[in-house]
């Protein structure tokens, strides 16, 4: 080390070369001026990745949109994929060319509609070049964009409340819709209690109201009103004649198709069977307890005005509805407006394939109702209320069960 004697010996050129810092500004450029360019490479590029990731997703959404539209207007899976694949070849990406993937999937594999069959899932992948960046780092890059659409699970409304103010829904104390692929569609607002359950879709045109363990697996409100998918359906303006069913208790009584008007009136535990084709019931229909109505073979009962089910127990409906003719779908209807409801109560069974459709009325189902979830029974009514005890199950071949019109498809994801 020098000491201060030897600095004051040193020429002034010596000293000013000893003291001089300038070159180190350069120096630390030159350290820093690889990280800078990296940093400055991957800036680009991943600019121009977010740029091809927001075209990527465009590309998804519009297709995932158009398979939710074309499988909902019955074109085949086969079909839909084709169609969805061409929306991106449209925009871009086009499938197992140049790495690009363009998966579609129904049911989605991922996400809050996974395994729901009416949604469908559309996911592009492509590679990136890393152009400077590549020069820096190792590894590929790939964009990844998805989008989901679709509308009831499966297509099919097991639940409608026509009614556009008000609550048109209200279902309380155990029941279930357990059937991830039956939809129910209110039309006002819908309210669910005390451990009441949809394991598929609610679309909802006002508010939901959810309290101590009511839950839904997907929900949407503010949607469009659907239509009454039955608003063509019509039915004589009176019931001719005094034709009635009648039979003491524990009888069995077989009768065909036509007018009887003067109602139904039996005993006790009365087994009664029908021969397929439009019944009209123009009175209340009072029975004893354990009323059996047999009608499976292609069967419509029709309520006129005034004729309604009464508070006995234990009445069990085994109907199939037509799967053709002006009734097809409909198992059960009353297209009047008195009684306003169609009360429904005490250790009911409804093994009911087809619609039970009330179209100016309110039906009420309480006390213990049982419906067989191996069938398809879809409700359609002013206003539903359920209490105690409802499953439903949306498989309906060869039923002429009908969707709501103007249903929506949306995008969800």
């Amino acid at each position: 080390m020098r000491s201060g004697s030897d600095c004051r010996r040193l020429t002034p050129t010596a000293k000013r070369m000893i003291f001089d810092t300038r070159g180190a500004t350069a120096a630390i450029f030159a350290i820093s001026l690889p990280i800078l360019v990296g940093m400055g490479a991957l800036a680009v590029d991943v600019g121009l990745w977010n740029v091809q990731k927001r075209h990527a997703q465009g590309a998804a959404d519009q297709a995932a949109f158009s398979a939710a539209v074309a499988a909902k207007a019955g074109n085949s899976a086969a079909n839909v994929q084709i169609n969805a694949r061409a929306i991106t070849a449209g925009m871009g990406f086009v499938h197992a060319a140049n790495g690009v993937t363009v998966a579609v999937t129904n049911p989605p594999s991922a996400g809050q509609f996974a395994g729901q069959t009416g949604y469908w899932e559309v996911t592009i992948t492509e590679p990136q070049s890393t152009w400077l960046a590549g020069l820096l780092f190792s590894g590929d890059a790939t964009v990844r964009a998805r989008a989901v659409a679709g509308g009831a699970a499966g297509g099919n409304a097991c639940i409608i409340g026509l009614a556009t103010t008000g609550t048109s829904i209200s279902m309380s104390n155990g029941n279930e819709v357990t059937n991830p692929g039956c939809a129910v569609y209110s039309n006002a607002n819908m309210s669910m209690s005390n451990n009441s359950k949809i394991f598929g879709s609610a679309y909802v045109s006002g508010t939901i109201s959810m309290s101590n363990g009511a839950t839904i697996g997907t929900q949407q409100t503010g949607v469009t009103p659907v239509a009454d998918p039955y608003a063509d359906v019509t039915v004589p303006s009176s019931c001719p004649g005094t034709a009635k069913m009648s039979a003491n208790n524990n009888q069995t009584i077989n009768y065909t198709a036509g007018n009887y008007c003067d109602g139904i009136q039996v005993g006790n535990g009365v087994t009664i069977n029908l021969a397929p084709g439009t019944y009209y019931i123009g009175k209340t229909i009072t029975n004893g307890n354990n009323l059996t109505i047999n009608a499976t073979g292609g069967v419509t009962l029709v309520l006129m005005n005034g004729a309604a089910f009464n508070d006995a127990n234990g009445i069990t409906l085994n109907i199939t509805a037509p799967s053709t003719g002006t009734y097809a779908g409909v198992a059960l209807m009353s297209l009047a407006t008195s009684p306003t409801s169609q009360t429904f109560m005490n250790n009911m069974t409804f093994n009911v394939q087809g619609a039970m459709y009330f179209r100016n009325q309110n039906i009420e189902f309480k006390n213990n109702m049982t419906f067989n979830a191996a069938l398809c029974t879809q409700l359609v009514a002013q206003r539903i209320i359920m209490k105690n005890n409802a499953n439903m199950n949306n498989t309906c071949p060869g039923t002429g069960i009908r969707n709501p019109g103007n249903s929506s498809v949306a995008l969800m994801e």
